[in-house]
């Protein structure tokens, strides 16, 4: 080998003892590298379970709100049905009460449109 202009020889058996110092400090490089990525494999990992678990949590508080919100929707919905239910039929009793002869002809002028109307069919 030369260096600087001058020819320096190293002996064979302390070039093959550099080579494998050399290989050693490769392999221990190397295990420290691949404990290194395993260690931030787990800590990715371990960062996304965690992630999942709160947005998995997040939507079902978000599910959970709007299903007690439609809850409260159905029952106002069936409380109004309930209240025009109740309106029309105190509507109708009125009506009657003022106009039975005037309601019996309704009735019955509209049983005898089904009855035809059925009847051609």
């Amino acid at each position: 080998m030369r260096g600087n202009g001058s020819t320096q020889s190293i002996p064979s058996k302390d070039l093959i003892k550099e080579i494998n110092a050399l290989k050693t400090q490769l392999k221990r490089v190397s295990d420290a590298m691949a404990s290194d990525a395993s260690d931030a494999i787990e800590v990715v990992e371990t960062k996304g379970r965690e992630t999942l678990d709160e947005t998995i949590e997040a939507a079902q508080r978000f599910i959970d709100g709007y299903a007690e919100a439609a809850k409260d929707t159905a029952s106002k919905m069936a409380r109004k049905s309930s209240q025009l239910r109740d309106d029309a039929t105190d509507s109708l009793v009125e009506t009657v009460q003022a106009r039975p002869l005037g309601t019996l002809a309704a009735v019955v002028g509209i049983g005898f449109l089904a009855g035809y109307l059925l009847r051609r069919h």
